[in-house]
């Protein structure tokens, strides 16, 4: 999609680098551990390594969009406008910022010993953090992490998917009731194989809403942990919510397959198939199937 540059654009551009620079500033003076080693010309140097890593990237994305900014004040850049895909550019731009703030939030916590707070000033913390949406903000920027690395844009598998179970575990001593935070923990525990765990999560998520994709996962992760009756039991629970599930006669086909039934399995993949035409790595183990069956 193209969009055009303006100049309430550029000016957002300018608030958003104030912004985020004045709210690392402030932080840092708060924190009375944080001291300079030394100043060489314009650049600081920091003894906490994360305070480091956190004006550095600010620092990046300030004199990233200086150099955006003369280039859109250019008339030979402005007559070319209309060939950039400024919605890549601005997404980029957003999971650099998101980083940023990403850092800041983990150094808030590592100042802020949550045990030294009264209870009764946590409890009308969260209040006034569910009041605001903070917990449905804490899902959107796990959400955001979960993209970048499916679409390659993140390279730490194993780190990226923590951060999203803290951010999650955010959303939920908020708001306990957060359904969206309690999928997304459980899928993300899915990717890390910690199967018992993402069950226990995606129960949560049902006490919440009596949600079908749920009762999917489930039995999916069932059959991924080798628990294959079980798996077998939550599809019949979903097939008698709809019985007319793809993906849930499509799951007792794979499941039946892994139990080597291949009698079965073919029905299901049947079945599976006359409601929708199976992908193609489906079409290739129900081939396998048939041919056991010869």
């Amino acid at each position: 999609m193209l969009i055009e540059s303006s100049t309430s654009d550029v000016g957002e551009l300018k608030s958003m680098m104030n912004i985020i620079s004045s709210y690392c500033g402030d932080i840092m003076k708060d924190d009375e551990d944080i001291k300079v080693n030394k100043r060489s010309g314009d650049k600081v140097y920091f003894e906490s390594p994360l305070v480091q890593s956190i004006y550095d990237k600010i620092d990046f994305l300030r004199e990233e969009s200086k150099v955006i900014l003369e280039e859109i004040d250019s008339s030979e850049f402005k007559q070319q406008l209309d060939t950039i895909d400024f919605e890549e550019f601005s997404e980029d731009t957003i999971g650099q910022i998101d980083d940023v703030l990403d850092d800041i939030s983990r150094f808030k916590d590592e100042v802020i010993n949550t045990e030294d707070i009264p209870e009764d000033l946590k409890k009308h913390y969260r209040m006034t953090q569910m009041y605001l949406d903070r917990d449905d903000d804490y899902v959107r920027r796990a959400r955001r992490k979960v993209e970048r690395l499916n679409s390659d844009k993140l390279t730490d598998f194993y780190g990226t998917n923590l951060r999203v179970i803290e951010l999650c575990d955010k959303a939920i001593q908020i708001n306990e009731y957060n359904f969206d935070a309690h999928v997304l923990k459980a899928e993300t525990l899915v990717n890390l194989e910690k199967y018992d765990d993402a069950i226990e999560e995606f129960i949560n998520a049902l006490s919440i809403k009596n949600d079908i994709e749920v009762w999917l996962a489930i039995a999916r992760v069932n059959r991924l942990n080798g628990d294959l009756d079980d798996a077998l039991d939550v599809y019949d629970k979903v097939l008698s919510m709809d019985k007319n599930s793809f993906e849930a006669f499509k799951g007792k086909a794979y499941t039946y397959f892994d139990l080597n039934d291949y009698k079965k399995a073919n029905y299901f993949f049947r079945k599976a198939n006359y409601i929708k035409s199976l992908d193609e790595a489906s079409q290739m183990i129900w081939r396998v199937c048939k041919e056991k069956l010869d």
